[in-house]
């Protein structure tokens, strides 16, 4: 199975039982559950600070999760970059061990056998190498129309509410194998016959521009929604 194909599942589920995906953790939750069944593998990572990194009493527990362990490359939230650079945490990542990554100067890294993922530990907070980000998927459902279409005419996509953070960290992302945004919606935007048709337009604007941003990006997107 590849990452399109759980895509795909998930979608299908949610046509069948779309009661069963009333909230995005839900949809979270069951596509990591496919990934990982499906295409994740056991990698080995590490954790890696600086000092200035570590707080006095911190310098103790950062030193126990740091040590060399064995994961799924599949896993959720994972934070990349640093704090300070906003958005930067992708609802799924599968990740792919490397020889080299931008944490390797790191003032304190347990010792291992590459290639590995290594990860920045500051205080309590981790940070995941992008270089190890092998596919990025990023999830959003809309449940209002309106909220979601209203500010589609602007050509600045910072001022798109919900979309342009999504779209800016999957962007940045440009040397991932693949990446993917995820819209799920009560609302199909190519229904016909509809009495709401300012609705319908709405959804039919925020799909064509969410859909030429990815192109550019070469973002994969897939739109989930009832097709009855």
């Amino acid at each position: 199975m590849t990452v399109q194909e759980a895509i795909n599942r998930l979608d299908a589920e949610f046509q069948e039982t779309p009661l069963g995906f009333t909230v995005e953790t839900a949809l979270q939750a069951r596509l990591l559950e496919l990934l990982r069944a499906e295409v994740g593998t056991t990698i080995q990572v590490r954790g890696g600070y600086n000092t200035a990194d570590a707080t006095g009493y911190k310098r103790k527990y950062l030193d126990r999760i740091a040590k060399p362990q064995s994961i799924s490359s599949v896993q959720p939230e994972v934070n990349f970059g640093m704090s300070g650079d906003g958005n930067r945490s992708l609802d799924i990542a599968i990740l792919e061990p490397r020889h080299e990554t931008e944490y390797d100067d790191l003032e304190y890294l347990p010792e291992v056998d590459s290639p590995r993922v290594t990860v920045r530990l500051i205080d309590g907070s981790k940070y995941f190498s992008a270089a190890s980000v092998k596919h990025a998927i990023e999830l959003k459902y809309i449940k209002n129309v309106d909220v979601a279409g209203a500010k589609f005419e602007r050509n600045n996509i910072d001022e798109w509410p919900h979309f342009s953070a999504d779209l800016v960290k999957l962007g940045d992302l440009s040397n991932a194998e693949s990446r993917h945004l995820i819209v799920v919606s009560n609302k199909n935007p190519f229904q016909q016959g509809e009495v709401d048709s300012r609705s319908t337009a709405k959804a039919q604007r925020r799909y064509e521009r969410v859909e030429e941003e990815c192109e550019k990006r070469a973002v994969e997107l897939t739109e989930i929604h009832p097709r009855e």
